[in-house]
């Protein structure tokens, strides 16, 4: 399928990178759910699953990507209205759909989406600067699935499709002037979304991070528990089903959302130090690939994804270390996850699709 003789350096360093965490991440999961073979074989599934995408994406031509974006951006956003209006219902949320017996949460997949629509209507014109009518349709883009999103309801989702959408606009050249309008415009917004949109146990979270142990056994038990399995590795850790925060079940959400806990607690300094360096060669390659493409709309799109992989991975470390609140944030490669997992491996097929055309 794939002659490895015939691709570059950088391909083979961001494929064995992305091998490596994965296969890293099943171990994880392996002591994460107390020894569930069950759980640990349909993860390796749907990795399996996505490996193949990812492969397929990478052999196809990014103009063709660049082509149907407007039909992905409309598929994401009727998705969208139907999971608010049909979609599974989960402890008084609806960001699930199922079909077949597979569950798919659209507000993942649109974390891609968005970019590759940004990128192609960024690029419709030969004009590489953004002015305010680019800019403002460009807004209408972005916030249309945000608003979808908050409805099911998923306020930490919406402010990372948010933020992807804001990067492709700052890598597609949006003026200096207009950063400080936004930025002078979110400090005004910021006391009206905090009565008026957030909900209550959105402001608890926050008021959480200020002081967890105002609730100890309450909101403030996520992130004290993280913290203890963290702290407590040391450098070595304490080994491989060895930690006590995770396999006592102290600790929450352990596979999903947490599981860099469970990676600090039983690994170390030491473990963390490796994925980080995994991580650092996988953006180090996507801003290499960024740097060689050859159109606008590669560029925007590559440094995009590229920006957005970092932003999931400071995301999810700072929320286990208590820096940021709990928003339900999976780690990249790591996490226990099937929609999360399409949507990584989508992006980085694209990243070899730009690659191959360098």
């Amino acid at each position: 399928m794939i002659n490895f003789k015939n691709i570059g350096v950088t391909e083979k360093l961001l494929f064995f990178s992305i091998i490596i965490i994965s296969v890293f991440g099943l171990t994880l999961l392996y002591s994460a759910t107390n020894q569930d073979i069950d759980i640990v074989i349909r993860q390796g599934a749907r990795l399996s699953f996505c490996f193949i995408l990812m492969m397929i994406i990478g052999l196809i031509d990014i103009n063709k990507i660049k082509i149907i974006a407007p039909y992905l951006y409309l598929v994401c956003i009727v998705l969208l209205i139907f999971t608010i209006f049909w979609g599974h219902d989960s402890k008084g949320a609806k960001r699930w759909i199922i079909f077949f017996g597979f569950s798919l949460q659209v507000s993942e997949i649109i974390k891609v989406v968005l970019p590759i629509f940004l990128a192609w209507f960024l690029s419709l014109s030969e004009d590489k600067e953004i002015d305010l009518k680019k800019l403002l349709i460009s807004f209408a883009i972005i916030f249309l699935p945000i608003v979808f999103i908050i409805k099911q309801p998923d306020l930490g989702t919406s402010l990372i499709v948010l933020l992807c959408g804001l990067i492709s606009l700052f890598l597609g050249g949006v003026k200096k002037k207009h950063i400080l309008y936004l930025s002078g415009l979110s400090l005004i917004l910021t006391p009206l979304i905090w009565k008026f949109l957030l909900l209550p146990y959105q402001k608890q979270r926050i008021m959480t991070l200020i002081d967890p142990s105002s609730d100890p056994l309450g909101s403030g038990y996520h992130i004290i528990q993280s913290k203890i399995a963290v702290g407590s590795g040391g450098f070595f850790g304490k080994g491989f089903l060895n930690g006590t925060q995770s396999q006592l079940e102290f600790l929450p959400e352990r596979g999903t959302d947490f599981i860099f806990s469970v990676l600090a607690e039983e690994f170390g300094f030491f473990g963390i130090l490796i994925l980080f360096i995994l991580y650092f060669i996988i953006i180090a390659r996507c801003i290499h690939i960024t740097s060689k493409a050859k159109t606008y709309f590669s560029k925007i799109l590559s440094g995009s994804i590229t920006c957005i992989f970092l932003l999931l991975i400071l995301t999810n470390i700072s929320m286990t270390i208590g820096v940021l609140p709990v928003v339900g944030v999976t780690l990249p490669l790591l996490s226990l996850g099937g929609s999360s997992l399409l949507s990584i491996f989508i992006a980085f097929g694209i990243m070899f699709s730009i690659n191959r055309r360098n």
